[in-house]
């Protein structure tokens, strides 16, 4: 009896460390999240494409999105204590009328070390646990 309570205990903490491993993000898959708040400021949305955003692919754990002109993709890893890293992030290369706002999300986006999911959004935070990015 103990070995077959010992067995079913293993595969529970198997099921659920595989599960902790696509959690949150998983969740976060097919679903634009739209910058509403940059550093503190509000961000105009249009609800277009063009909107500044941001799409997780939780099973090849990359990120694309826009930048509000240019496409942006590349790689993020998700941690204990709800850490998250962008990788070397690329973007196209158009002209833009909004290139200063572009380079700003860009690099703000290289800042984030945390994340927070509250009341529907996704908060991004820097080191000190700011808020620097909120997307809904």
């Amino acid at each position: 009896m103990k070995t077959k309570v010992m067995i079913f205990a293993m595969m529970l903490l198997g099921i659920f460390s595989s599960c902790s491993s696509t959690f949150p993000d998983s969740k976060w898959t097919n679903k634009q999240w739209t910058v509403v708040e940059m550093l503190g400021v509000p961000v105009q949305t249009s609800n277009t494409p063009q909107d500044a955003h941001l799409m997780f692919n939780a099973g090849e754990k990359m990120v694309n999105g826009n930048g509000s002109c240019n496409r942006i993709y590349g790689p993020y890893e998700i941690g204990k204590r709800n850490s998250l890293k962008f990788g070397n992030l690329a973007s196209t290369m158009m002209a833009c009328q909004n290139q200063a706002f572009e380079n700003k999300y860009l690099e703000t986006l290289r800042s984030v070390e945390r994340y927070q999911i509250s009341g529907g959004e996704l908060w991004l935070k820097d080191s000190k646990k700011r808020v620097i990015l909120k997307l809904r």
